[in-house]
């Protein structure tokens, strides 16, 4: 199963990142797959979780996530399209099975996204580089 988080909103908007482990930790402490700069994110936030389905889930968080605007405390199954917003990091999800070619997220999902040079930084543990991803992806 192919997984990915593309930056719905802020200076890396439209920027894709792949889920490259089954569990894939997003939080500030330093053996997290994602590490956000923000104080908004908790050491250990939450996992995306990739197995027969795709699901989040909140790892005690202080300042929860959401999928589709709807909090979460436990863990939700995510579909492709869905919004997930985690601290002040605001994400599309992109689902396809093994062999699939990734679908298009919704026409609003590029639409709705707004430029924010103060978003937060992020860096990868196990993903490409910020930098490799762009010359990978060029903008369109």
């Amino acid at each position: 199963m192919i997984v990915q988080l593309v930056v719905a909103a802020g200076n890396r908007m439209g920027q894709v990142i792949p889920v490259t482990e089954e569990k894939f930790i997003i939080g500030r402490a330093v053996d997290c797959h994602l590490k956000p700069s923000s104080e908004l994110v908790s050491r250990y936030h939450c996992a995306i979780l990739v197995g027969d389905e795709v699901s989040v889930r909140d790892l005690g968080s202080k300042n929860g996530v959401r999928v589709n605007g709807e909090r979460t405390n436990t863990e939700q199954k995510l579909q492709n399209g869905d919004r997930l917003v985690i601290g002040p990091l605001d994400f599309y999800v992109r689902i396809a099975c093994d062999g699939d070619s990734l679908p298009e997220l919704p026409p609003s999902a590029a639409d709705s996204a707004v430029n924010d040079p103060d978003a937060p930084t992020i860096s990868l543990k196990y993903a490409k580089t910020f930098q490799q991803l762009d010359d990978d992806n060029p903008p369109q």
